[in-house]
């Protein structure tokens, strides 16, 4: 058996409620970022150790915890990139919808910038 010495390094911090842990090339750009969505509806971009708002959807997700007791399985809890991401930018999400009992969709496409 070999022995192999592991650490663990701390890259963000104060983010609550995450969800959804992905990596992908911006458009346009030629390093790998890292995209973390919260359940809340703020997905956030860490590029060389810079943490930036990719996209903050918390306005059209249903408010959470106001169920019994304050826990909730809704809210932003899906995020995959597009195979042709660098190409042509889409990708997906899946929330819970405010006002709604049911799954949303941004109403008109969004652009990431790198």
């Amino acid at each position: 058996m070999i022995k192999v010495n592991v650490r663990l390094r701390p890259i963000v911090s104060k983010i609550n409620l995450p969800t959804v842990l992905k990596t992908t090339i911006l458009p346009g750009d030629s390093i790998e970022s890292l995209f973390i969505a919260t359940q809340v509806g703020e997905i956030f971009c860490v590029r060389n150790g810079v943490i930036d708002i990719f996209l903050d959807i918390r306005s059209q997700i249903l408010k959470l915890g106001t169920s019994s007791g304050g826990y909730d399985e809704r809210g932003l809890l899906g995020l995959a990139f597009h195979p042709e991401f660098y190409y042509n930018g889409l990708f997906y999400l899946h929330y819970s919808l405010a006002g709604t009992q049911g799954p949303g969709a941004l109403t008109k496409p969004f652009m990431p910038n790198p």
